[in-house]
């Protein structure tokens, strides 16, 4: 296997405007998957700041990607600039450092979803990036429910249609192939992405939803042509460098990036998806988030990307490593 290829899939979701009623917070329906993880760790997996409780503004979900928890992810960057532009937030750790089966961990993000739309009283935003991108599409589309709680979702580098470097990755090593469950599922052609592919619409229900993406993006490809991987119909599909010509942003640095941050605050603030062209020029004068320091965000991806690396590649830190992509729920086979 080619692992200088098999980078990993980091992650780092939304425009709600109104309070929820009673009837649209519960449990979901009994047409809808079961939950099968215990509440206590559902509820031990998500973490909101205080000012979630009742809020005042749409608060926003943040949603990692694989080999990465929230923990790690959030705190001290997007967290950072929403908390200073007065947007209360909450995120998710996802089991085994979000390299688990995505049909486990999309659980989470269902109760996730619930628990902070009710503990805010209105409607919240999901921001998310790679993985963190395609469990909300997953669950607002197998949890029709759902898409009463959120207004809007912006996945960023979002592993939507697979990547052909994960593809590529698998097809030359074979049956010597050992990967995480998360792994095995972003690949192109994984038995999941078809799965998901047979659903009838890409961006389900009337939530907004914006893609963002890089064309510099190393890991999920691919990122021009016809078809870009993050790119999904019916949403509003932002390209970094056409925003910001001439900017270099890799894979896990879209999710900190100046124009996804941006396209996330402008889906926030208006109806309907964010707008390539409400966004400002001065967007492009610094590269990150607000407020996030520049070699101290640089240095900080680089410790994130390398313990993305050795999770989703090595099972490092309590991961799975498997022969063979766990096989699809019978709710997605239909």
């Amino acid at each position: 296997m080619r692992r200088g290829r098999l980078v990993v899939i980091c992650g780092l979701v939304l425009l709600a405007v109104g309070t929820v009623a009673p009837q649209a917070l519960a449990a979901g329906t009994s047409g809808e998957p079961r939950i099968e993880v215990s509440d206590a760790k559902l509820r031990a997996s998500l973490h909101c700041q205080p000012s979630v409780r009742n809020a005042r503004r749409t608060p926003i979900l943040l949603v990692t990607g694989t080999g990465i928890d929230g923990s790690e992810a959030w705190p001290g960057a997007a967290q950072l600039a929403l908390t200073a532009a007065g947007r209360p937030s909450c995120y998710v750790n996802f089991p085994e450092h979000t390299t688990a089966d995505i049909q486990v961990s999309v659980q989470y993000l269902v109760h996730a979803i619930r628990a902070m739309a009710r503990r805010a009283g209105r409607r919240i935003a999901i921001y998310g990036v790679s993985q963190g991108g395609l469990l909300p599409r997953w669950a607002l589309s197998y949890w029709p429910s759902l898409r009463r709680l959120a207004t809007d979702v912006v996945a960023v580098a979002g592993t939507q249609h697979g990547t052909t470097v994960f593809g590529d990755a698998l097809a030359a090593c074979g049956s010597t192939c050992r990967l995480t469950a998360a792994a095995w599922q972003q690949a192109a052609g994984a038995k999941l992405q078809d799965a998901l592919a047979r659903y009838p619409d890409e961006t389900p229900g009337r939530t907004a939803w914006t893609t963002v993406r890089s064309l510099d993006d190393e890991v999920v490809q691919p990122t021009s042509g016809k078809h870009p991987t993050s790119a999904l119909r019916g949403a509003s599909n932002v390209v970094i460098q056409r925003i910001c010509p001439g900017r270099q942003v890799n894979h896990i640095g879209t999710g900190a990036d100046s124009v996804s941050y941006a396209a996330l605050i402008d889906a926030v603030t208006h109806r309907g998806p964010a707008s390539a062209q409400r966004l400002s020029p001065r967007v492009c004068s610094r590269p990150f988030a607000p407020g996030l320091d520049e070699q101290q965000t640089r240095d900080r991806l680089g410790v994130l990307l390398e313990l993305a690396r050795a999770r989703t590649l090595t099972g490092a830190d309590g991961g799975k490593l498997l022969r063979t992509e766990p096989p699809v729920r019978a709710y997605a086979r239909r």
